[in-house]
C-alpha cells in the first residue's frame, strides 16, 4: 500500500505511507532527533570542553552521532558548545566582576607574580570599568634573567563577543626554546595600548637603568608611535628591530614579485655587509622602486648585516607567533579562563605528570597537603607531603632543581575554585564602550589569508620554537 499527497510548491508526491520492503539508503536520511536538544548536549560536552578548550565543532557532531546515532545540524552543534563554555568558564561580563578576586588569590599563591591595573571611574562609588590590565608570572619575570636580551612583542585578537586584543612579550632562552614573558588584555592596538603595555615591560622587566635590550616587532603604527616616549628601546639603553617575514610580506605586497621577495629576505638575513650590498643590487637592476622602497627603511632595524648584534640572529616574531598558536584555544574563553591557561600552558610537562596523583589531605592554614601518586601496575604508590610556604615536597625535587614537582602542581589545582578567593575592595564591571564583535549567532571569520599563512619559502636561520621552557622557576 502506498499513500502520498502532492507539494503544490515543488511540483512533487509526497510519500505519507508505504507497507513494503524499503530500499532507501538510510545514511543518507537526515536523523537528526527532535529531543536531542541544546542543553542535553551541552551537559555531554561539559568534561571535554573542561579538558580542550579548543573542542571544535566538528568534533561535536562526530561525537553525538558515534554516542547517539543521530546526526545535529551546525548550528545545534555551535549552540550546544557555546552553552557547555558558559557553564564551564561563565559569561564574558561574569568573568570580569570575578577577575579582581581571582587575580589577588593568584598573587597570594605565587608571591612576586605581578598584575597591573588601569581602570575607569564610573559614577558608582567603588565600582570601576575594566580598561587593562597586565600580568606577569614571577617564574616568567625570574627566568628572564638567563634569557637573551631579547623581547618580541605581538598583538592577537580574541574570539569573544567583544573586540578585546591580547598583547604578548616573550623570549628566547640559550636553548632557543619560548619563554612567556608578560600578557595584557587591551581594548584594541593603539598608541595608547601599546605605550601602557611597553611601560609595565620596562618597570618589572627592566627596572636597570643599564638593562639592555632589543624589542622586535611587526611593524604595528600604534607600537611604532608608542616606541618614541619609551627610552629603554631607543639607543643606547636599547634598540627596536622590525620582523624581517613582516618586511618581506609588505614589499612582496607591494610589487607582488616572489623573486624580489626572495632576495629582500635573503638581503635581510644576510650576515656579511659586502655581500648584502651585492644583493641590493640584484634588486635594484631587476626594480628600481623597489630599491627604493626598501632604502626607505632604516638598514639597522631590518638587516642582520647591520644590527651590530642586538637581535642575536633573531630575524623574526615567530615565538610571539608561536605563543598565540597555543593559546589559539584559550582565546575563546573569558578573562578569567585565559588567565588560568597561560598559567598552567607554562608548567604543561609538570601538569601531565601530576594528572597520576590525588590529594588526600590539605590543611589550608598550614598550606601543606599529602597527595598520593597513583601506580598504574598497583605496585609502587607513595604518599608524598607538599608544603607550600617551605616550597618543598618530600619527593625532593622541588627543593633540588627549585620547579615545582608534579605533586605541588597538583596541589594547586583545587585551589582555583571560587570558595578560595578573598574578598577585594574594588567591584569589576565590563567596559560597554569595547566595540561588540558581532550579533547572536555563530562567528564567520572574514579574515583573508595572505602569503604568510603559507610556508617560507627560503628562511635562513629559522628558530626552532615549539616548547615552552623555564630556565628558572621559583615560586
Amino acid at each position: 500500500m502506498l499513500r502520498g499527497i502532492f507539494q503544490p510548491n515543488m511540483g512533487l508526491f509526497k510519500i505519507t505511507k508505504y507497507v513494503g520492503p524499503h530500499t532507501c539508503l538510510m545514511n543518507e536520511i537526515s536523523v537528526e532527533h527532535g529531543n536531542l536538544g541544546k542543553s542535553m548536549i551541552a551537559t555531554h560536552l561539559l568534561g571535554m570542553v573542561r579538558q580542550d578548550p579548543a573542542y571544535d565543532i566538528k568534533f561535536v557532531q562526530q561525537n553525538m552521532k558515534d554516542r547517539f546515532g543521530f546526526e545535529i545540524s551546525y548550528h545545534k552543534a555551535w549552540q550546544s558548545l557555546k552553552a557547555a563554555r558558559e557553564q564551564v568558564y561563565g559569561t564574558w561580563e561574569s568573568s570580569v566582576k570575578k577577575l579582581p578576586r581571582f587575580m589577588a588569590f593568584l598573587q597570594k599563591l605565587n608571591p612576586g607574580t605581578v598584575v597591573e591595573w588601569l581602570n575607569l571611574e564610573t559614577d558608582r562609588p567603588g565600582v570601576q570599568m575594566l580598561h587593562y590590565v597586565f600580568w606577569a608570572f614571577r617564574p616568567c619575570i625570574e627566568g628572564f634573567r638567563s634569557c637573551r636580551n631579547v623581547i618580541s612583542v605581538d598583538g592577537t585578537h580574541l574570539y569573544t563577543k567583544y573586540k578585546h586584543k591580547l598583547l604578548v612579550a616573550v623570549t628566547l632562552d640559550a636553548n632557543q626554546q619560548v619563554l612567556p614573558l608578560a600578557f595584557a588584555l587591551v581594548d584594541e592596538e593603539s598608541l595608547a595600548s601599546w605605550l601602557w603595555f611597553l611601560q609595565m615591560l620596562v618597570k618589572h622587566l627592566l627596572p636597570n637603568d643599564d638593562d639592555q635590550i632589543c624589542l622586535i616587532f611587526d611593524r604595528h603604527s600604534g607600537l611604532i608611535s608608542a616606541i618614541n616616549y619609551v627610552p629603554a628601546f631607543k639607543f643606547p639603553r636599547g634598540v627596536h628591530r622590525f620582523c624581517l617575514r613582516h618586511v618581506c610580506s609588505n614589499f612582496n605586497k607591494k610589487f607582488n614579485n616572489i623573486r624580489l621577495k626572495d632576495l629582500c629576505w635573503r638581503a635581510g638575513a644576510e650576515v656579511n655587509a659586502r655581500k648584502f650590498e651585492r644583493i641590493m643590487t640584484e634588486i635594484r637592476e631587476l626594480n628600481e622602486e623597489a630599491y627604493n622602497w626598501l632604502g626607505m627603511i632604516d638598514k639597522t632595524q631590518w638587516t642582520l648585516s647591520h644590527d651590530s648584534g642586538w637581535r642575536t640572529g633573531i630575524l623574526t616574531t615567530n615565538m610571539s607567533e608561536c605563543v598565540n598558536g597555543v593559546l589559539k584555544g584559550a582565546r575563546r574563553l573569558p578573562i578569567v579562563a585565559i588567565v588560568q591557561i597561560t598559567f598552567h600552558r607554562i608548567f604543561e610537562a609538570r601538569q601531565a605528570e601530576a594528572v597520576h596523583h590525588i590529594v588526600q589531605k590539605f590543611d589550608y592554614n598550614q598550606q601543606s597537603a599529602s597527595v598520593l601518586t597513583l601506580s598504574l601496575t598497583g605496585q609502587g604508590s607513595h604518599t608524598y607531603v607538599v608544603k607550600l610556604k617551605h616550597k618543598t615536597c618530600s619527593c625532593g625535587k622541588w627543593g633540588t632543581h627549585g620547579i615545582p614537582c608534579s605533586h605541588a602542581i597538583q596541589r594547586f589545582e583545587p585551589l582555583y575554585g571560587e570558595e578560595y578567593w578573598d574578598p577585594v575592595d574594588i567591584e569589576l564591571v565590563h567596559n560597554p564602550a569595547v566595540r561588540v564583535r558581532r550579533g547572536p549567532g555563530r562567528y564567520v571569520s572574514t579574515r583573508i589569508p595572505n602569503e604568510m599563512d603559507r610556508p617560507q619559502a627560503r628562511a635562513r636561520h629559522n628558530i626552532n620554537l615549539v616548547k615552552f621552557r623555564i630556565n628558572v622557576i621559583t615560586l
